[in-house]
């Protein structure tokens, strides 16, 4: 083995050891699996704010709560005594507005649920906090429900919704809530049980949903939510007015909150991409998760919007109208439930993150008192966030920002070609050959010189010798030797480093994209978002994709005009990329074969046309010695 070789063997070995700082170093470590042991301590739920504690509401039951409601007073963060309500609110009379932290839940008979419903989606509201506990989507399927099987989704004809018990339901529980100050001057509202008023439009359906509640002091609460019929957004005005000054409040919070993780087959990969999501000023915030389990991270600044979000779905609150002023984002541990236990498939983890991530915006004047945001409950899409010229978009992992540009119009091609073809493997061959198409210029010209270089081969290592105790003189023999062959040493590696920012666009955009979720293209391989699974030799999954790419890249090693010596560096190096491809998701991989296929093709083609050797042209270099100045 030669020393290039070993060298080689080296750079792979430090690159297997230093593997986890890389990734973290360009942002992809997000996907790696985090063994870390996090202790949770145990906590005292009397002292905890609610917006820190996990509750998971009844799928059949959603928001149904048991407790005691009442009318407080005292002031924050003192024991406050409490008076049972004499009645129970009706829908026509506002509510009370509980101005004291209190963790007595209010009775099970004064809280009633709501739903906003669009052919799109199902979202279910309480009258208790006016929290939004979950969203339903009709179109996504959970590769958990019902109807599946072995993490395969039912999947619908084309037209249809996706069935009640199969839907993708995202429920935080609450998902969504709003409440009074922040940090530690903050007021719950979770246990205000408000009066509820609805609008419908001209088919009966309803679009809009009015929660208010008042206080003795004089203080006002209105919170409505208003359905559009196009996209996953909901509509939000608030409208404040009264709030005492005794109160010493500045601001309040609007809180998301993570779901149950039961959406996706590979639950871990899903948990690695939970995270808290912020855009404060121009500056994107990314918080694992795991990392922020028993920490409170705030961002200051002009806050635009906070948002929880999962490899493939999101909640987010948007300011369209106010004053933000920072986002907090926070999380805890907690054990799995026996009912999610029960819908994730043997050998989940016993434990789950739950994160909360908070807007917090300044209290309205009193001439001014309502302010307006957008709350997004739904894939994560580009193309559908988009539209709401929020920043919203930014959402979606398009990889690093300099290439966004080739990002969005990859992304928006192969969603083209999908409506052409309706099959995203077709359209991933489709863009895979236009992509090639497209920089067969650069390839052949970056061939042309590589084949040219070997051709002078061996004249650059008669020079080396000849010259090998006079450098410049020897550069000043290999720069005529260039000039007299038409060749351009770097002409082989411009072309590759130009075509970087399209590998990285469409790795990005393979990776994350919500189009391929649950997407099948032929055979074995039922979900191009997943690693495809031919068969399993005990725990050793057999996936027939990664060995495909293998013989793809050795027979584009076959074709490529490089130095005989270099042979085992780039065996080593295809046997490398099988390793890193082999758990990646099946569409990556599939693109990743059919580009080395295509370049086989390209530098047939190119050999096949400029295979004819030609003859070197030497011409006459300084005589040894004779460039030293003396």
């Amino acid at each position: 083995m030669d020393r290039k070789t070993l060298v080689a063997v080296g750079l792979c070995v430090l690159f297997l050891i230093f593997y986890r700082p890389l990734l973290h170093l360009v942002g992809w470590d997000k996907y790696l699996p985090n063994n870390a042991a996090v202790a949770t301590a145990p906590r005292d739920t009397a002292k905890t704010p609610p917006a820190e504690l996990p509750q998971v509401a009844n799928p059949n039951a959603a928001g149904t709560l048991s407790g005691a409601a009442g009318t407080l007073s005292g002031a924050a963060g003192k024991a406050a005594s409490v008076t049972p309500a004499a009645s129970a609110p009706t829908t026509s009379a506002p509510g009370e507005l509980f101005v004291t932290p209190d963790h007595t839940a209010a009775p099970a008979e004064l809280e009633q649920t709501f739903d906003l419903e669009t052919p799109l989606y199902r979202a279910t509201f309480s009258s208790r906090g006016a929290r939004l506990l979950g969203v339903e989507l009709k179109h996504y399927a959970s590769a958990n429900g019902a109807g599946s099987h072995n993490g395969r989704a039912v999947r619908p004809r084309a037209g249809e919704d996706v069935p009640p018990g199969d839907r993708v339901a995202l429920s935080g529980a609450p998902l969504l809530s709003v409440d009074l100050g922040s940090g530690d001057s903050r007021r719950d509202l979770s246990n205000v049980v408000y009066a509820v008023t609805d609008s419908t439009d001209a088919a009966g359906n309803r679009v809009v949903l009015n929660f208010t509640a008042t206080d003795s002091t004089g203080a006002y609460l209105r919170q409505t939510y208003r359905s559009e019929p196009k996209g996953y957004a909901i509509g939000l005005e608030t409208e404040l007015r009264g709030i005492p000054l005794g109160w010493r409040l500045s601001d309040y919070s609007l809180t998301v909150r993570s779901w149950p993780l039961l959406t996706e087959a590979d639950e871990l990969a899903d948990a690695r991409s939970l995270r808290a999501t912020s855009l404060v000023g121009t500056s994107l915030h990314r918080e694992a998760g795991a990392r922020l389990v028993g920490k409170t991270k705030p961002f200051e600044g002009n806050a635009a919007w906070a948002a929880i979000q999962s490899r493939y779905f999101v909640a987010a609150v948007a300011l369209a109208q106010g004053s933000g002023r920072r986002t907090v984002a926070s999380a805890i541990r907690r054990s799995t439930l026996p009912a999610e236990a029960a819908a994730l498939p043997p050998g989940a983890h016993p434990q789950m993150e739950v994160v909360d991530n908070a807007l917090v915006v300044g209290l309205p004047s009193e001439l001014t008192p309502k302010q307006h945001f957008v709350v997004y409950v739904g894939p994560s899409e580009y193309f559908g966030l988009s539209p709401l010229k929020l920043g919203l978009d930014r959402l979606v992992d398009l990889g690093w920002t300099w290439i966004h540009p080739f990002s969005r119009a990859l992304l928006w091609l192969l969603k083209w070609l999908y409506g052409v073809v309706r099959n995203y493997g077709l359209a991933i061959i489709l863009l895979a050959t236009l992509v090639r198409l497209m920089l067969h210029p650069l390839n052949v010209a970056g061939l042309k010189s590589m084949r040219a270089m070997q051709r002078i081969q061996p004249e650059i290592e008669r020079l080396k010798a000849k010259y090998k105790e006079d450098a410049a003189a020897m550069n000043t023999a290999m720069m005529a030797l260039y000039k007299e062959n038409n060749v351009n040493p770097a002409g082989g590696c411009l072309p590759t480093v130009i075509q970087i920012p399209v590998f990285f666009a469409l790795y990005s955009v393979l990776f994350n994209a919500i189009e391929l979720r649950q997407s099948p293209f032929v055979g074995w391989i039922h979900d191009l978002s997943a690693p495809d699974l031919l068969f399993s030799v005990g725990s050793l999954p057999v996936r027939l994709l990664p060995l495909l790419m293998l013989g793809s890249g050795l027979l584009s090693q076959k074709f490529t005009p490089t130095d005989p010596r270099q042979a085992p560096t780039m065996m080593l190096m295809n046997a490398f990329m099988t390793v890193f491809f082999y758990n990646l998701p099946s569409g990556l991989v599939l693109y990743w074969t059919l580009m080395n296929v295509l370049t086989a093709l390209q530098q047939w083609m190119v050999l096949r046309d400029h295979g004819a050797s030609s003859a070197v042209v030497v011409p006459s270099g300084p005589t040894p010695g004779k460039s030293r100045k003396r």
